[in-house]
């Protein structure tokens, strides 16, 4: 996992601080984001990790994703990638494959 450890968090995990990071760092439609304000694996510094490094990266989503540009879909990748030990074992092929090139993008970046 490439997130940030959970025990550095200092803010609550709560709909009003996932909304703000949300309308931060993303100007597109929401999608169908409940799933990210009832998930209790993530914390609040854990999703502005994810958030950031999708919002980064926005290029290569328009480029893999041209038609699924949601704030729910990104945060899906986002988290399949960076949150789950292995993002090869989650969705289609297609989109496991676009996790996992995401992954290393971020991991690259890191170092």
């Amino acid at each position: 996992m490439l997130i940030p450890n959970s025990n550095d968090n200092i803010y609550p995990s709560n709909q009003e601080n996932i909304r703000a990071i949300l309308d931060f760092y993303f100007h597109l439609p929401d999608g169908d984001i409940d799933f990210l304000f009832s998930q209790k694996e993530l914390k609040i510094n854990q999703i502005e990790f994810i958030a950031r490094q999708v919002s980064t990266n926005m290029e290569f989503f328009k480029l893999k994703v041209p038609y699924g540009l949601t704030i729910s879909n990104l945060m899906s990748y986002g988290i399949d990638a960076l949150a789950k030990s292995d993002p090869s074992r989650h969705g289609s092929k297609n989109r496991q494959e676009i996790a996992k090139e995401f992954r290393e993008i971020v991991s690259r970046n890191q170092n």
